[in-house]
């Protein structure tokens, strides 16, 4: 059986039976309320481990399609230029005959039996001219996996390789924070220069003067709200009359 995470106990009570102790977060006892809620017909009696069970189910389903497409009825994908490329219905067939678990060998004979951290791996590298085939493809945890490309590649080019690796996630995290921050300073001055919005609403402007007005003061963002306001009534004011301060429109 696989390790179970800490704070969980599973433990066997008689065959085929196992007793399921965890700590839950106040949104996952509302979802397990709800659930129970909407199976009400279906398992009325609301026992949490035929909820579980069922959820699991659906879920591993949902896994499944996202990992390698498996549905009722799979149908064939294009293909694609990339020589790493592995299809989708290869992926199905490799996983249905590995049974989902590393396929390493070791010295003694055993075969790794870990089911976490599962990569599709090409038997003959796809430098050496390795097929995307379902006889070309197998199953490997991530240490076997990494194990095997050392074996093959050496150890330094490999080293190199997951750095590289490394330095392209940092480098991709860090531009997705700067778009990130770059989205949130337009949006917050947006939403500065919208503060005038509801004024000139209060002082009878419809949307669309109102939204004219925040062009009109596009040129000092950082103005205090009151200077803002000054400029957008002196543009939207008719042609000679005078706006706010100290003409019409004035606020009282």
């Amino acid at each position: 059986m696989d390790p179970v995470p800490e704070r969980t106990k599973l433990e066997p009570r008689s065959a085929g039976r196992y007793a399921l102790q965890c700590t839950v977060d106040q949104e996952t006892r509302e979802l397990l309320r709800y659930v129970q809620s909407l199976l009400g017909h279906a398992a009325p009696s609301g026992d949490v481990g035929e909820i579980l069970k069922r959820s699991l189910r659906m879920l591993a389903g949902e896994l499944e399609k996202r990992k390698f497409g498996k549905c009722p009825r799979p149908g064939r994908r294009r293909g694609s230029k990339n020589a790493r490329y592995i299809p989708l219905e290869v992926k199905r067939a490799v996983w249905e005959r590995d049974g989902g678990r590393c396929t390493f060998i070791g010295t003694g004979g055993k075969r790794c039996d870990t089911r976490e951290l599962i990569e599709f791996d090409h038997v003959d590298s796809v430098g050496r001219g390795g097929r995307a085939t379902v006889a070309g493809v197998r199953l490997l945890c991530r240490a076997h996996n990494q194990y095997t490309a050392e074996r093959t590649y050496g150890g330094d080019f490999m080293r190199g390789k997951r750095e590289q690796a490394r330095q392209r996630a940092a480098e991709a995290k860090a531009t997705r924070e700067a778009r990130e921050q770059a989205k949130a300073a337009v949006a917050a001055a947006k939403a500065r220069a919208e503060e005038i919005i509801p004024w000139l609403r209060e002082l009878g402007y419809n949307m669309q003067r109102a939204r004219r007005g925040v062009e009109l003061t596009a040129h000092i963002p950082d103005a205090p709200i009151e200077e803002r306001m000054k400029v957008a009534l002196r543009g939207l004011a008719p042609k000679g009359v005078r706006s706010w301060p100290d003409g019409p429109g004035a606020p009282a």
